[in-house]
């Protein structure tokens, strides 16, 4: 199975190097530097002391890829729409296009350039570091998933045949009508940690083990689980924090990618994080004060990067 990669970070890259183990992969990424590094030494993968080099095509031209069985899409939101314009290129009759990203929007993006039938949206647990041009650093322990579903509702062949592939690789993975449930689970980990971890300058571990920051955690969580259930998603804030609580403590090591943004200032996906549950909050006439001031807090930092104090 032919698969392209769309943002070969530090997600796409572990998904983009797992996979290459069981199909032909390619990697398609805009960092020329990174690019150079796999195609020359190999994409590593390391674990602690463990180190894994990995033979897997790279490029930043993805007119020379051709076209492909499976699409799937890790790029940051601030670059999807641009993304979605590249991978036309890549994507035939009867490409699998999949969304795996943060947030909310990737899939509206989509549906502006793919029909109905070949967009697939879900999420991944697993959890990824960057660590310099060609190496990424595996984060999270192997017993978390990934899910996806239909956009139409109607799953085709060739996205069986991506998940049997994802399987053969070691990913736990179900294609599941219950996605959109799993996704706000997932924005209630996002939305807090992600967020929290930039504007305090902590790893998630640090993050749920000191009481101050924890206590702003529990708040944010439970405002993303009030609108989930405005929308009819049935998740109590007992059940929401728990999931995150659960998450958590497996990646205690990890530097979620919004920290990673705003160290390197650049700019951040709360759009399609906070303020994106903001805008369902206020369309559904549900207060989210946490997530507003958290996302405040962010936009001011990032319009302030050339001049912050430290």
């Amino acid at each position: 199975m032919k698969i392209v990669i769309i943002g070969a970070g530090a997600m796409g890259s572990l998904f983009g190097g797992t996979l290459a183990s069981v199909a032909d992969v390619c990697l398609y990424d805009v960092n020329q530097t990174h690019v150079d590094a796999i195609n020359r030494n190999g994409l590593l993968m390391s674990r602690g002391a463990e180190k894994n080099y990995v033979k897997v095509r790279a490029t930043t031209k993805p007119e020379e890829i051709g076209e492909a069985d499976a699409v799937i899409f890790f790029t940051k939101y601030t670059f999807m729409e641009q993304a979605a314009k590249d991978a036309l290129c890549c994507i035939g009759p009867k490409t699998v296009a999949v969304t795996l990203q943060n947030g909310l929007g990737c899939m509206d993006i989509m549906k502006k350039y793919l029909r109905e039938e070949q967009i697939y949206y879900g999420l991944t647990a697993y959890t990824s570091d960057m660590k310099g041009p060609g190496h990424i650093e595996l984060t999270t322990n192997e017993n978390v998933g990934t899910y996806f579903w239909a956009l139409n509702g109607s799953v085709s062949p060739e996205a069986k045949q991506l998940e049997t592939v994802m399987r053969e690789a070691g990913f736990h993975v179900e294609i599941t009508r219950e996605v959109d449930e799993r996704i706000w689970k997932k924005l209630m980990v996002n939305c807090s940690e992600n967020t929290l971890c930039g504007i305090l300058r902590m790893r998630v571990g640090q993050l749920i083990h000191t009481p101050e920051s924890y206590e702003i955690l529990k708040q944010v969580v439970g405002e993303v689980c009030s609108v989930a259930r405005a929308k009819g998603i049935e998740i109590s804030d007992e059940a929401g924090l728990a999931y995150v609580m659960e998450i958590s403590r497996a990646v205690e090591g990890h530097l979620p990618s919004m920290a990673l943004d705003i160290q390197k200032g650049r700019k951040t996906e709360i759009a399609c994080l906070n303020e994106a549950v903001i805008a369902e909050g206020r369309r559904l006439g549900v207060a989210t004060p946490a997530l507003e001031m958290t996302a405040q807090m962010v936009r001011a930092i990032e319009k302030n990067y050339s001049v912050l104090a430290f």
